[in-house]
């Protein structure tokens, strides 16, 4: 009796405690889940039975449309009206964790509120995700996948197709979250790529040469773990691992770097999950990045040719004096060429408008891609 009495007690701490654990978990989930507070009005008809509900409604489409304003610019929802108003606008609640009416007046015929909401950021990044938005701050960016083999002296050589595979797998992932992928096979020979591999530097130039403005690198090794006998059937069981780096093709830089082991396996199916989470996690870590630039600078590369060392300096001068412009910096001067990182809070086509009002000396922009500027000096 004393034994059931124990066990029928151990059964019900254990269910206590995975109730507790559940509680704890969605608690956890929702502290880790971004959200916003937003200071807005809202106004509606005055004298209707739901002018009150109507303000609150305003100001909660509002809230939710500055919150997306932190994420991409105003001139692009202006521009995708439609698409954030049937996308998005359209169903604010379920953006909105909670609101305060702090402030409400009736007046001029208007009702006017005045609120203070939390708005689900991460539900908004993700819907203007699905609705194309981000890709489109960026200009729809093109990639090209490609693989870069490392040197292990401990790692099996796993074979072309089995390397291909698992970059065709993160390929597949990109190209579901609707970027536009640059075929290497059609645009690249095998002789240039063969003579291109294992150096990052001369990869990135090809990439850049096809029009990609993003590369993704990528790797895939087997290590031996050990032999294993089932059924009287003898295998060879292997740890897989896969390395994933995106980087920008304009100017080198690497926006997302990451690794992924498959679980020990007999198969090789355990590197193509690993595959696909690992490129899932460098999009979420991409947008989010692309989120945040919307508040902060980018850099752009900048090439001026036919220029003196004299007007070069008269140049920096007028350049960091543009409005947006957060730092400049001169990275080469050489046989009438100089070379700048310009960190600007604005687009491509933003700063080469101020570039080219520039006098004494001026500039004539001779061509350009997502974060790359080339000019002649006038």
């Amino acid at each position: 009796m004393a034994k059931r009495i124990s066990k029928n007690s151990l059964y019900i701490f254990i269910y206590l405690l995975a109730i507790t654990s559940s509680i704890l978990s969605a608690e956890y989930s929702f502290a880790d889940e971004k959200s916003k507070t937003v200071v807005t009005t809202g106004v509606a008809m005055a004298g209707q039975p739901n002018s009150r509900r109507n303000a609150i409604e305003d100001a909660l489409r509002n809230a939710v449309e500055e919150t997306m304003g932190t994420i991409v610019s105003v001139g692009l929802l202006v521009e995708n009206k439609a698409i954030v108003n049937e996308k998005i606008l359209s169903r604010t609640v379920g953006y909105i964790h909670d609101y305060k009416v702090y402030a409400e007046e009736e007046k001029g015929g208007l009702y006017r509120v005045k609120i203070e909401a939390t708005v689900k950021l991460g539900k908004v990044r993700e819907d203007m995700k699905a609705a194309g938005l981000l890709m489109k701050r960026k200009q729809m960016p093109r990639l090209m996948v490609i693989t870069m083999p490392r040197t292990d002296p401990q790692a099996i050589s796993p074979g072309k197709q089995y390397v291909d595979s698992a970059a065709g797998v993160v390929e597949e992932v990109f190209l579901k979250e609707k970027f536009s992928i640059v075929d290497i096979n059609q645009h690249i020979s095998k002789q240039k790529l063969a003579q291109a591999t294992a150096n990052r530097d001369k990869l990135i130039a090809l990439a850049r040469d096809t029009g990609a403005e993003l590369l993704a690198l990528v790797d895939a090794t087997r290590y031996f773990e050990r032999d294993v006998n089932l059924y009287g059937s003898n295998y060879q069981i292997f740890r897989s691992d896969i390395q994933l780096r995106v980087l920008e093709t304009g100017t080198g830089k690497v926006i997302y770097s990451g690794s992924r082991q498959g679980e020990p396996s007999a198969s090789m199916d355990a590197i193509y999950e690993a595959g696909r989470e690992l490129a899932n996690a460098a999009i979420e870590s991409i947008l989010q990045k692309w989120s945040s630039d919307v508040n902060n600078a980018t850099t752009y590369k900048l090439t001026i040719a036919r220029i003196d060392f004299s007007n070069l300096e008269k140049l920096e001068k007028q350049i960091r004096n543009i409005s947006g412009v957060d730092n400049l910096y001169r990275r080469a001067f050489d046989a009438g060429q100089g070379r700048f990182d310009i960190e600007y809070r604005g687009t491509a086509d933003a700063l080469i408008k101020k570039l080219i009002s520039l006098k004494s000396p001026g500039l004539s922009i001779t061509g350009m891609s997502q974060q790359t500027i080339e000019a002649v000096a006038q």
